[in-house]
């Protein structure tokens, strides 16, 4: 019985005290919605045959295209605070390899370049990040296109054609979100 009346005694002196304050929706209106999205951008591997050509020859560079669709989207496009980069790389081959990459648009217009990416000969675990900032490029937004460009080192030898050795490359973009409710 002590203890029903112990119990009753301390619902009733929480809710006699308990706080009590007008409800202020006026907060919503400086809420700053912040989503950070990351998404796959491009991934190839590449083998020493396809850096030849198809009389024999070895070319040094290959070059790949990719759409690039996250500006799409009025909300991204209007909202976007900044952008990062990110790539793991891994060099099997027994040459050093250079990746370029461009940021393009609709009319292959380069809006962005990103700092050379030289990646050592037997590297296995490369990684790379490169942040943009929106407001010191704002033309970022325009972008529709990447172009990534893979050179090897010119060792003044053929690679061998049948080898297994890979180059493989994987990026993802990161997009920072700012936007009021």
């Amino acid at each position: 019985m002590k203890f029903s009346k112990l119990i009753f005694l301390f619902v009733l002196c929480f809710s006699l005290t308990s706080c009590y304050e007008k409800l202020d929706f006026d907060q919503l209106d400086n809420y700053v919605y912040e989503p950070i999205f990351t998404s796959s951008l491009t991934s190839f591997t590449l083998v020493p045959g396809q850096f030849f050509n198809s009389q024999g020859v070895q070319e040094n560079s290959i070059v790949d295209e990719t759409r690039f669709e996250i500006f799409e989207t009025n909300i991204v496009k209007d909202n976007v605070v900044q952008l990062d980069f990110y790539a793991e790389i891994k060099n099997e081959f027994d040459r050093d390899v250079t990746i370029n990459i461009d940021f393009l648009d609709d009319n292959d217009r380069e809006i962005y370049t990103f700092s050379t990416i030289n990646v050592r000969s037997g590297e296995l675990n490369f990684t790379y990040l490169e942040e943009i900032e929106i407001s010191q490029n704002p033309d970022i937004v325009n972008v529709t296109k990447v172009k990534i460009e893979a050179s090897l080192e010119n060792t003044g030898t053929q690679m061998n054609p049948n080898s297994t050795e890979e180059f493989e490359f994987k990026s993802s973009v990161t997009a920072y979100i700012q936007t009021k409710l």
